[in-house]
C-alpha cells in the first residue's frame, strides 16, 4: 500500500468534509426547514380559524336578534292568512268576512260562490266570486275594506254596470276576491 502525501490527505479531508456536509444538507437540514414551514403555515391557518371563529361568536346576539324578528315577522304573515287547514272551511271565512264588510258599507250582496282552489306562485288560492248592489260610494268604500282587511285579500277581477237608468250610481257588481291560505304547495319538477 503506498503512503498518502499531504497534499491527497487534505483533498480526502475536504471531499469528506464536502460529502458530508452535503448529506448533513440534504438529508437533516432541508427536511427540517420544510417541516418548520409546515408547522408555520399549519399555525397561520389555525390562527386564521379561531379568528374566525371568535368574529362568529362575537356575533352571536346579532343572529338571535334576527332569530327573534324572523320568528316575528313568521307570526305577523301567518295573521295575515286564513287560518284553515281545509281550502272549503278557508272559503267559508273569506265569504263572512266579506259579508261583515259588506254590511258595515251598506252594500247588497245578490250571489256568493266558492270557486275552486287554485295554486299561484306557490301558495294556496281560495277564490270567491260575489254580486253586489249598491251606489258607487259604497262600492268603493266596500273595495277599499276587503284591500285593506287584517287578512291578505285581493280583489283580482273587477266588472261593473248600471242597472237602472234614474239613478246611474247604482251599479252592481261583480268581484273576484282572492284569499291567500298558508299552505305552500310545491311545484312539480318537469322531467327533461
Amino acid at each position: 500500500m503506498k503512503k498518502m502525501t499531504p497534499r491527497e490527505r487534505v483533498i480526502i479531508t475536504l471531499g469528506l468534509i464536502v460529502v458530508a456536509g452535503f448529506a448533513l444538507n440534504h438529508f437533516v437540514a432541508q427536511p427540517l426547514v420544510r417541516k418548520q414551514e409546515r408547522t408555520d403555515q399549519e399555525i397561520e391557518s389555525k390562527i386564521l380559524f379561531i379568528s374566525q371563529y371568535y368574529s362568529i361568536l362575537s356575533q352571536k346576539e346579532y343572529y338571535l336578534k334576527k332569530e327573534e324578528t324572523n320568528k316575528l315577522l313568521k307570526e305577523e304573515l301567518a295573521q295575515r292568512f286564513l287560518p284553515h287547514e281545509k281550502p272549503a272551511l278557508a272559503g267559508a271565512e273569506l265569504q263572512s268576512i266579506l259579508q261583515t264588510l259588506a254590511k258595515s258599507n251598506s252594500v247588497h250582496i245578490v250571489q256568493v260562490n266558492t270557486e275552486k282552489p287554485k295554486h299561484t306562485a306557490g301558495i294556496l288560492t281560495v277564490p270567491v266570486r260575489i254580486v253586489v248592489r249598491s251606489s258607487l260610494r259604497n262600492l268603493s268604500g266596500y273595495l277599499h275594506g276587503v284591500e285593506n282587511h287584517e287578512r291578505f285579500l285581493v280583489v283580482d277581477d273587477l266588472q261593473t254596470r248600471r242597472i237602472n237608468r234614474n239613478e246611474p250610481e247604482y251599479l252592481e257588481s261583480r268581484l273576484l276576491v282572492n284569499g291567500f291560505m298558508m299552505q305552500r304547495v310545491e311545484e312539480k319538477k318537469k322531467r327533461t
